[in-house]
């Protein structure tokens, strides 16, 4: 395949899908010109500073089990994460029902549920369609084929509790819509993200995660490396010239020609940008394209951020990170679902911070005084006929030199959106400089005794540097000095190793080894493929930077030995 070295490519739009698709062109050499219409790059990527804390207000979390591409993006732009906190609450009808995720204690925050038949009914049927539900994956489930949420609710007798108290606000809340939109569903597609997703698990789901200093920073990071960046600069129309391109663009700033473009924006968006009503005699060709975005609408959802508690819910012992906040299950059915993110326990805001809430939808707006900022986002509309356009989107890359990404081709998230960048630019002949890796939230109770043996002795041992290992789960195991440690004056040389290291843990049975093999665990889990080291204190790191941290403690290590020698006996 043709690489896209030396070839102009346009990439309009500058969200995770149009920064990802820009960033990989440029690394493979291609001549790259990334247009947005807004003054700032980074979509949905959007930190807000006017409550005196950096916040995210659209891009929030990911986790390292379900976003593989979003997780090596940061790694190569030597980004660093923390993990963060994904409790779920639900307020119905002004707290006259109100439920969290932490605990028991919270599932049950009014104590007269413990005897509520409905409720109990509702706790039932979560655990039975977390059982049933992923059967509809299952070869030779064509029955379910096209078949919505609301048809599978109701041909399987889900409880009136469950729909309305745990299915459709849990559902609602992630994509922004009406629970009535909700319903419409493809019960394949909706059952696939939650299994994805390790939403039907009660136990052991993944850690999520929060990127450090804000989304804001690995954008900040892709446009540091990009010539020729053009914000405030909107697209009007693009016209395809030939079967393969080139591609017109008419922008604010004029008119361009490129041999490819890759359209990064919302699927409405560009549909304008084709302009097929006006255009028609330069897209007769693209009409494949051209219904592919019709099958994808969007919706606008306001967005406020504040300090007005009244839109939490009314028992402070139920706030959680997400809240969905309802009226009655008639106003649910036609009216975007309110959410409010507690932004301190979601971000891992200071202490020294208020509260501070973002909230999509509110049901009443929040009090004079308390707003720092209010805007639109977008989010798209899953149906029937999605599940159609999102399949033929491969087929219709490159027609007339224009490629589509987006978040739309996937559940909508950021995810989703790097995964269409990266699908685009392998099809003009771009390499990509990882190799997605997914992990897996669940540790046997081997592993986990491992894990807790190699964690005592990690503590005691390693005192100089810092070390963190971040594991499969998206949890994190931190050793050593708080903040990294400075180069005695004397000691610096060129090409010295850090002591700051982290470790990316793909495989739990690297504790086991370690533990099990002091000598020559590491070693093996090493040709094993269980770690790698991700970075140290310059943004990069290798094997050499976890031998530096380790010859650094070694004193200690060697004291503290007679443990792993024990371990090695009773195992």
């Amino acid at each position: 395949m043709e690489s896209p070295s030396g070839k102009k490519v346009a990439v309009i739009g500058s969200g995770i899908a149009g920064l990802s698709a820009a960033w990989l062109l440029h690394r493979n050499g291609a001549h790259v010109t990334l247009y947005e219409s807004e003054e700032t790059v980074g979509g949905h990527t959007l930190t807000d500073d006017s409550s005196g804390f950096p916040v995210d207000l659209g891009f929030q979390v990911f986790n390292l089990t379900t976003y593989p591409h979003m997780t090596a993006f940061l790694d190569a732009l030597g980004v660093d994460s923390e993990p963060s906190d994904m409790s779920f609450a639900l307020s119905v009808d002004d707290g006259r029902l109100e439920w969290a995720s932490h605990s028991l204690d919270t599932v049950f925050t009014q104590r007269s549920n413990i005897t509520s038949p409905s409720f109990l009914r509702m706790l039932k049927d979560v655990l039975r369609f977390g059982k049933e539900a992923p059967r509809v994956l299952e070869h030779g489930a064509s029955n379910y084929s096209g078949m919505t949420l609301g048809a599978y609710l109701a041909k399987h007798k889900y409880s009136k509790a469950f729909i309305d108290n745990y299915i459709l606000p849990m559902c609602a809340a992630v994509w922004s819509i009406p629970s009535s939109t909700v319903l419409n569903f493809p019960i394949t597609m909706l059952v696939r993200f939650w299994v994805n997703h390790h939403l039907l698990d009660i136990t052991q789901r993944p850690v999520w995660r929060v990127v450090k200093g804000r989304s804001r920073t690995y954008a900040q990071r892709v446009v540091s490396e990009l010539p020729d960046l053009r914000v405030s600069t909107p697209v009007h129309q693009i016209k395809s010239m030939g079967p393969s391109g080139p591609v017109q663009i008419e922008a604010k700033d004029g008119v361009a020609l490129y041999d490819a473009v890759v359209c990064a924006t919302h699927s409405d968006t560009t549909l304008h940008m084709l302009n097929p009503t006006t255009s028609a005699d330069s897209n007769t060709d693209l009409e494949e394209i051209l219904d592919v975005l019709r099958g994808i609408p969007y919706s606008e959802n306001d967005v406020w951020l504040h300090t007005d508690s009244s839109l939490m819910p009314r028992d402070r012992k139920a706030w959680a990170s997400w809240n969905c906040l309802t009226g009655s299950a008639a106003e649910a059915q036609n009216r975007a679902v309110c959410v409010s993110y507690w932004v301190n326990s979601l971000q891992s805001l200071p202490s020294s911070a208020p509260d501070l809430f973002v909230t999509l939808n509110p049901v009443h707006e929040p009090a004079e005084g308390t707003v720092h900022r209010r805007l639109k986002l977008a989010h798209p509309i899953f149906g029937p006929e999605s599940v159609s356009s999102q399949a033929r989107v491969p087929t219709v890359q490159g027609k007339g030199g224009i490629y589509l990404a987006g978040a739309w081709c996937g559940y909508g998230f950021h995810e989703d959106g790097i995964k269409s960048a990266v699908d685009a630019v392998t099809t003009m002949g771009a390499t990509i400089p990882w190799m997605p890796r997914t992990t897996s939230p669940k540790i046997s109770w081997v592993d986990s005794a491992a894990i807790t043996m190699f964690d005592k002795f990690a503590k005691i041992s390693i005192t100089t540097g810092r070390l963190r290992f971040i594991l499969p789960t998206g949890a994190e195991l931190c050793y050593g000095q708080p903040a990294p440690a400075p180069l005695v004056e004397g000691q610096e040389w060129r090409g010295r190793p850090p002591l700051d290291v982290i470790v990316r843990i793909y495989n739990t049975s690297f504790f086991r080894k370690v533990i099990t093999r002091h000598d020559t665990g590491l070693g093996e889990s090493y040709m094993d493929g269980d770690f790698e080291v991700i970075s140290g204190i310059d943004g990069s790191g290798d094997i050499g930077s976890l031998i530096a941290v380790m010859t650094a403690n070694a004193h200690d290590i060697e004291k503290k030995t007679w443990i792993l020698r024990y371990f090695q006996q009773i195992r």
